[in-house]
């Protein structure tokens, strides 16, 4: 066949438009998924499992709609799923496209006809690019529903609003669930993507099922170790780091020893072969060990301020190594979001007392450490991760207090005893004072008003999320001071509080734009520390540098 009659093939194949099913958009106002759902009783009178799936919809345009029964049933229309391998139903005040086909009422020896047809609903349309949902009420809709539009009877906003679309990499297929499930279709990536692409296997299939999303600050990435669940069929991939749920390993018939001390060191980037307590570089945890005192909320090891020799502009990073010097607590531990978490112990030569930090911040902070430290400056942590309101023990000893210990000993005397719960934001009145009565709710704010320094709510401190470290730098004139605020941000670490200096956040995305990100810096000279804005006492001179320069130059000296 020639060209030509090629083309007037496809065009005259094309132009016979009368066989193509029109289609037309509708909101969906109700989807039937169970027995108790009205259109049973008020329009079928019995129930009959076919229908479930089916949903009404009124046109776009519809200006008496609305999520009331008596709307729906004057106004809306019923149509069936298109599909009959997948269930994916709409939620309410979606957008669907519909179209018509034959009906089962098709077979007129059955009383029907050839002429019958039903509406077919395709699933939800992507208006907001979101995988958790995309209502579109009209504003009728909004108005008769006084702003309150629930999405179904059962599921809330706020229950899926936090889920996004997964980070996708080139060839992916991947099938979201609203609440932060997925099914990745996925092959290895060039190395340092993600972390089943750590070692030679690019372009071998992998497929990952996960539940729950673990990176809130992210484009979210499966994590098997912070993820609620997860199952990873691979094929030439090494998974790294994975934290195991448990030790028992009877019914596989292995032998098992525990470590004597139930520590284990983290082994990601550990090379070494020697025992696990020639790795530990941090204080033994044993009923014998000489395990230093916790180190409160701003508080100072006896050695005052940290550092040595910083050097101003050049830094050597270090990418790998070292990490084996931290030490596994055993057990996991809820934060603020009650996540359990895998806590490790910063090495000794880097931390006043014990010093704590999630499964989160243990790569990025030890490798800002020991940059630091390779750079001339030793950098100290006096405080990391904080139990919302468990104290942590080991063996029977106290190794970190919790964010609910240090709120209720600083609280102002004057509401001791008066409030059930000071340790949280929101609580009950156990005493009458200044008007209040018992039995009355009362917000414990603000901090300044009721705690002596300023404590923040557990649950709600950086600390229980492992976004925050404080470290011996709270006179702001030291050389690991200058450091971190110079050179911190290109790890991930920035100031996030004006009035703590030895509080730095680790907000990756934000210190991307440079240290005073959040904080802003004007230089004051001659002033006190505590008087200059944001208290950054002049660190960075008369003129605050070009921080988009100055990480070019810093991603430049990586390659």
């Amino acid at each position: 066949m020639s060209k030509s009659q090629l083309k007037n093939n496809i065009e005259s194949r094309t132009s016979r438009n009368s066989n193509i099913p029109p289609t037309t958009k509708g909101r969906v106002y109700s989807v039937i998924l169970d027995e108790n759902h009205f259109f049973f009783k008020d329009i079928l009178g019995e129930f009959d499992p076919n229908y479930i799936g089916w949903i009404y919809w009124g046109n776009l345009s519809l200006k008496q709609g609305g999520l009331r029964k008596e709307d729906i049933l004057k106004y809306c229309t019923l149509a069936k799923p298109y599909f009959n391998f997948l269930t994916y139903h709409p939620l309410n005040t979606e957008i669907v496209e519909l179209t018509k086909g034959p009906s089962d009422r098709y077979y007129p020896a059955l009383g029907g006809n050839t002429t019958n047809v039903d509406y077919f609903y395709f699933p939800p349309l992507n208006v907001w690019n979101n995988s958790s949902g995309n209502p579109l009420p009209s504003e009728s809709d909004i108005q008769r529903s006084e702003g309150e539009l629930p999405l179904g009877e059962y599921t809330e906003e706020n229950k899926i609003s936090t889920t996004t679309n997964m980070l996708p990499f080139e060839g992916d297929m991947i099938l979201e669930g609203r609440f932060g499930n997925s099914i990745r279709f996925g092959s290895s990536t060039p190395q340092g993507k993600n972390n089943w692409s750590e070692n030679d296997s690019e372009g071998e299939p992998i497929t990952i099922i996960s539940n729950g999303q673990s990176s809130p600050d992210y484009t979210p990435l499966e994590n098997i170790n912070e993820d609620a669940s997860s199952i990873y069929l691979t094929s030439n991939q090494n998974i790294q780091n994975f934290n195991i749920s448990s030790k028992n390993f009877t019914s596989l018939n292995a032998n098992f020893m525990e470590a004597p001390t139930g520590l284990e060191p983290i082994r990601n980037f550990a090379q070494n072969i020697l025992p696990i307590q020639e790795l530990i570089n941090g204080p033994s945890l044993d009923s014998n060990s000489d395990v230093l005192s916790p180190i409160e909320e701003g508080q100072l090891s006896a050695a005052g301020d940290d550092g040595s020799h910083a050097d101003d502009d050049e830094i050597e990073v270090v990418n790998q190594g070292g990490y084996e010097d931290l030490v596994r607590i055993p057990g996991t531990y809820n934060d603020n979001s009650k996540v359990k978490r895998t806590l490790y112990l910063i090495p000794k030569k880097f931390s006043n007392g014990n010093v704590l930090v999630t499964d989160i911040l243990a790569k990025p902070l030890m490798r800002m450490l020991l940059s630091a430290e390779k750079s001339g400056t030793r950098i100290i942590v006096n405080s990391g991760f904080r139990p919302p309101v468990d104290d942590i023990y080991v063996n029977g000893i106290l190794i970190q207090k919790s964010q609910k210990v240090i709120r209720l000993a600083n609280l102002k005397s004057e509401f001791k005893g008066k409030i059930k719960e000071p340790w949280l934001e929101k609580s009950t009145v156990i005493q009458p004072f200044d008007g209040k009565n018992v039995g009355d709710s009362y917000n414990v704010t603000p901090q300044s008003k009721h705690f002596e320094p300023l404590t923040a709510a557990s649950y709600k401190s950086p600390h229980g999320r492992s976004r925050a470290c404080d470290f011996s730098t709270a006179n702001a004139t030291s050389p690991g001071y200058k450091w971190l605020c110079k050179h911190g941000w290109k790890f991930g670490f920035i100031r996030t509080v004006s009035s703590e200096p030895w509080h730095f956040g680790y907000r990756p995305t934000k210190a991307k734009n440079g240290p005073t990100a959040l904080l802003a810096y004007t230089y004051q000279p001659g002033k006190p520390t505590k008087e200059t804005t944001n208290r950054w006492n002049n660190v960075f001179g008369s003129e605050e540098p070009n921080w988009a320069q100055k990480l070019i130059e810093f991603e430049e000296q990586q390659v």
